[in-house]
């Protein structure tokens, strides 16, 4: 059964990205302020920030799955002898 928690709420300090003004348009900018907002966001709630996007990361998960059924797939077939 899990265990209940009581819902909490963390604010932290403002952000400021006014040193950005005018630069909206820049990919690289919007990933800096992305990656400050995310970092912040980290050190709230006390979770490990990485830097990775949702989709490799979703990826890795998924070739290391195939790998590990392949993995025993063979192993399987060596188990009965074929």
């Amino acid at each position: 059964m899990p265990k209940l928690m009581r819902p909490g709420i963390r604010i932290g300090k403002p952000l400021d990205f006014s040193r950005y003004h005018g630069m909206d348009g820049d990919r690289f900018i919007l990933r800096s302020v992305t990656d400050e907002v995310m970092y912040e966001i980290m050190k709230l709630s006390g979770q490990e920030y990485v830097d990775v996007y949702a989709t490799a990361a979703k990826r890795q998960i998924a070739d290391a799955e195939a790998a590990r059924k392949a993995a025993e797939k063979e192993k399987d077939k060596h188990k009965s002898g074929a």
